[in-house]
């Protein structure tokens, strides 16, 4: 308001003026703009989207209050649609009732025509206790779906309606019944692309059929399912991370596929209509899974080797024979079996390599001696003469604890044939040991000549800042 007592903000046109309530954050904030005009008190409600969550670095708004206030913000909103609605209520002071959670549901399901985010959990007097259970209705216009709980949810979806024109949705953590889960994804969303299911629990041990057209993008943990069962034919990336007795996945357009559980039995887990070409495979503790296919672009590999002969003969058998790829990635901790002689195994087992990326996780400090007998400990398993690495041009190792294991891998790396190799690159964490002395880099680099490799040291720290060393 100027000198003459005219309200000059009130004069903004109500674009401008919508763009600067969208922003507030919060239903509260939102409503007590009113006090500034008359022109202002309903002028929040037609908006374009709702974010109703409290705003960071503002005091934490009692429960009862925000629910009040949400109430009051959807019963006030004029706008016949709305292109986002999200609610976040805070942390602490109880959760919310699933009756006063479906309201706002059916508000969205006859309001939102773009994106929902809902994160929630029920009431502390229903966790562990009686169960809580949440109808879910058909949303026709929403296109995202972010559906989160932090509690023990069951959430019921309808029986009937159709998600039409959904192509994202992402559950996570709550109790469902796994034929209304099928229905659900197969039935209920007919143009639903990507879909997250994370910390999900089926009802009982059940059998989880899962048919889609559209489907493209599938993260998958939901424990108890007995036999999971995949028909999509346009399903490129799929990430299964929760205990499958058996599965059966027919995907002939399957690009990159994650396997974290480290069960993989092939006389269980079938791929049917799987190329034996991926652009990405990721694998957990069991590597056998890698059998199945010829070539892989980018290859990750989880080696969390165990202890004993029986082991690490294992790991030699599930990697003895990788599939061509052009870069390696190795997540390992070797805490009893020496990195180097496995390291050399899977160079050994794929020479197409064109990059090599090590992150060392060993607790050399803790490391328990390898009985005698074990295959890392002979000396064949160190031998360099049958490992020729014509195609690699970068090794990058980063260590997490301390950099000694990592200096023995560069050191037998170097004496390789790696005729075209440009870069090596040693990554050491701040905080777990010392970084190399200038005399240790110096020798590092020494091993490389003349063959003027570029080696180049960095140490970085848990914030992710990342710094080279001279």
């Amino acid at each position: 308001m100027d000198d003459d007592g005219e309200d000059r903000i009130s004069g903004l046109p109500d674009e401008l003026l919508h763009a600067i309530l969208a922003r507030l954050g919060s239903p509260g904030s939102a409503v007590r703009t009113g006090v500034l005009s008359r022109r202002w008190r309903h002028l929040w409600a037609p908006q374009p989207e709702l974010v109703l969550g409290f705003v960071l670095d503002t005091p934490r708004p009692p429960l009862p209050a925000f629910l009040e206030a949400v109430d009051a913000a959807l019963a006030a909103c004029a706008a016949p649609t709305l292109g986002r609605l999200c609610i976040l209520p805070p942390g602490g002071g109880g959760g919310v009732p699933a009756g006063r959670l479906e309201p706002w549901l059916r508000f969205a399901s006859e309001r939102v025509v773009g994106s929902i985010l809902l994160l929630v959990r029920p009431p502390p007097e229903t966790c562990g206790e009686e169960e809580a259970v949440l109808d879910l209705p058909a949303c026709e216009g929403v296109t995202t779906f972010d559906l989160s709980f932090e509690g023990d949810w069951r959430l019921r979806p309808a029986s009937a309606g159709i998600f039409r024109a959904l192509t994202v949705l992402r559950i996570l953590s709550c109790r469902i019944e796994a034929s209304e889960l099928a229905a659900l994804v197969s039935t209920h969303c007919p143009c639903l692309t990507d879909l997250m299911l994370t910390s999900i629990v089926l009802v009982s041990d059940s059998d989880l059929p899962i048919r889609s057209d559209s489907l493209r993008s599938l993260w998958f943990a939901v424990r108890k399912t007995r036999r999971l069962e995949i028909v999509a034919l346009r399903l490129e990336k799929l990430c299964v991370s929760a205990p499958i007795h058996e599965a059966r996945i027919s995907a002939p357009n399957l690009a990159e596929l994650e396997w974290s559980h480290p069960v993989y039995n092939p006389n269980c887990h079938h791929f049917d209509d799987v190329g034996c070409r991926l652009r990405k495979l990721e694998l957990g503790l069991n590597a056998s899974l890698m059998q199945q296919f010829d070539e892989v672009d980018e290859l990750k590999l989880a080696m969390f080797i165990p202890e004993g002969i029986a082991a690490y003969q294992n790991f030699l058998d599930e990697t003895n024979n990788l599939p061509k790829c052009k870069i390696l990635t190795v997540s390992s901790g070797w805490d009893y079996h020496g990195l180097v002689p496995g390291m050399l195994h899977l160079l050994r087992s794929c020479s197409s390599m064109r990059k090599v990326f090590l992150l060392d996780y060993s607790d050399y400090a803790m490391r328990q001696p390898c009985v005698p007998a074990c295959p890392c400990l002979l000396e064949e398993s160190n031998r360099i003469d049958d490992i020729s690495l014509g195609s690699l041009e970068e090794v990058e190792i980063t260590s997490y604890t301390s950099y000694h294991g990592a200096l023995e891998f560069v050191e037998q790396l170097s004496r390789c044939n790696v005729p075209i190799l440009e870069k090596v690159v040693l990554k050491q964490k701040t905080d777990s040991a010392p970084p190399p002395t200038k005399e240790l880099c110096e020798k590092i680099r020494s091993m490389w000549h003349p063959n003027n490799i570029e080696v180049e040291y960095c140490v970085f720290s848990d914030r992710g800042e990342c710094v080279c060393i001279d």
